[in-house]
């Protein structure tokens, strides 16, 4: 045996060391990059910044409008009843307090039994445009979060005679001060959200939606880099669920207006929590989001319908006298465009006297409809109008400097919903609880699959399987 020969063992033995080490190496190396070169399966949607259009959500057309609201031509509009707004008390005019809304649309919209395309199934909850049953089990399991004993004793207000759940104002010696009835005599409550904070900023609102118009609506604003508040009508999120989804995407604020868009000085105690919590459910199912806003229907409010909302975990906003662009009218023939023109005009020419009830000066919050062809060219004429005069269009949750502007904490950054919290703290820093909780990311943010997962997994275990066959073929030739 020759010196050496001795030696090769240990020699063998330091090179399978070194072979280990490097099937290590590899492998640490690989498996991040494995993962990394794998395609994201649901990338981030476009956001409003990006200066690229966003493409339109598929719309379920499957489910149009059947009430007379909604229509496209003069031959239509005769179904539409007379303007109620400026028959109340007595024939006296209203001013721009209760409207004479446009809700007959409400009453003849018919409940189909479908599934659309985000998984909204119909049957699960209330007939579309009608007061939700109150002897439901999911209803009185609701009743159970108020306590009753907070909520002021008055009476339940009449209706119109030729409009159910449209209140009828009573006499002003009849009306009781006690009761702040918004509707009837102007009160508003010291939380009740009429401006904007800081002067030049503008609340932009729409009412009643989301309908097959409002896509057009939400490009417009998408192409000037603006945002809204959009009250939403539950029934309406059954047909037009995925245009709700995209209003988050978009990076929208969300807000409620109720079931079937009643009075709620109309309804019982128990009618109001079922109008509020079914809309509430079906907002949360279709977008993850717990609203935290609401707009009463025709701004019909008073202390009773307040200490309910108030319960429920709402802020009620009404809209700046004065700021209603009635732009609903216009779709009814009562009035023209060239008055909503001259009305907005005067508006803004008496801006610098908007007051919040502190008495500082203040933004404007304006009521505008997403509904129809008409309420929406009238809107994109009318930005462009404001911010000529000085006005900064923007969502509520921007005008109110509310960071958190859902119940259950989620942020509203520029794409939705951005946070979630933990099961003990709102995003707002109150305790969790009957409104607190985790908030199930809406899928409007970024998320990696299931499939998406498996795909990474599958590719770095590939990786990790070469990088051993090759050290193993390496260790037989050494």
């Amino acid at each position: 045996m020759r010196m050496g020969d001795y030696k090769r063992p240990f020699v063998r033995h330091q090179r399978r060391h070194r072979v280990i080490a490097v099937i290590v190496l590899a492998t640490l190396f690989i498996l991040p990059v494995a993962a990394q070169q794998t395609p994201a399966e649901n990338p981030a949607p476009l956001q409003p910044d990006d200066g690229v259009a966003v493409p339109t959500p598929r719309l379920q057309h499957e489910h149009k409008y059947h009430g007379v609201i909604y229509h496209k031509s003069a031959d239509s509009l005769q179904q539409s009843t007379p303007d109620q707004g400026d028959k109340l008390k007595g024939g006296k005019p209203k001013g721009d307090r209760l409207k004479g809304h446009h809700h007959q649309h409400l009453q003849g919209a018919s409940h189909g039994h479908s599934k659309n395309g985000i998984g909204i199934a119909s049957e699960m909850y209330p007939p579309k445009d009608r007061t939700p049953d109150v002897n439901s089990p999911q209803v009185q399991q609701w009743l159970k979060e108020i306590d009753w004993s907070k909520v002021p004793k008055i009476s339940v207000a009449p209706s119109m005679p030729d409009e159910p759940h449209f209140p009828n104002c009573p006499p002003d010696d009849e009306v009781d001060p006690k009761s702040c009835w918004w509707s009837c005599d102007s009160c508003v409550a010291r939380d009740d959200i009429v401006t904007c904070p800081q002067t030049n900023d503008w609340g932009l609102t729409y009412d009643d939606g989301p309908t097959e118009d409002t896509p057009t609506m939400m490009r417009y604003l998408q192409e000037r880099k603006l945002t809204a508040t959009f009250f939403i009508v539950g029934s309406r999120v059954l047909e037009y669920p995925e245009t709700l989804r995209a209003q988050v995407a978009q990076g929208h604020h969300i807000a409620l207006h109720t079931w079937s868009h009643a009075g709620l000085t109309t309804l019982t105690n128990q009618q109001i929590v079922a109008e509020i919590k079914w809309t509430e459910k079906i907002i949360r199912d279709a977008t993850g989001l717990t609203t935290k806003y609401i707009r009463p229907p025709y701004g019909d409010v008073d202390n009773r319908v307040r200490e309910i909302l108030r319960q429920l975990g709402y802020k009620t906003v009404i809209w700046t006298p004065g700021w209603d662009t009635n732009d609903w009218q216009v779709v009814q023939r009562h009035v023209s465009e060239d008055v909503v023109f001259q009305s907005f005009n005067r508006a803004l020419s008496r801006m610098h006297q908007i007051k919040s009830q502190s008495g500082h000066a203040a933004g404007p919050i304006t009521l505008e409809h997403d509904f129809t062809p008409e309420t929406i060219s009238l809107s994109k004429r009318l930005i462009p109008i404001g911010i000529q005069h000085g006005l900064r269009p923007m969502n509520l949750a921007q005008c109110l400097a509310d960071e958190s502007p859902y119940q259950r904490g989620s942020k509203l950054g520029p794409n939705g919903a951005v946070l979630k919290p933990s099961s003990s703290e709102n995003g707002d820093g109150t305790p969790g609880g009957k409104h607190g909780g985790d908030f199930k990311r809406s899928d409007a943010t970024t998320s990696t699959s299931p499939s998406s997962a498996n795909q990474q997994a599958t590719t770095a275990l590939l990786g990790l399987f070469i990088a051993v066959a090759v050290g193993a073929g390496y260790l037989q030739m050494v």
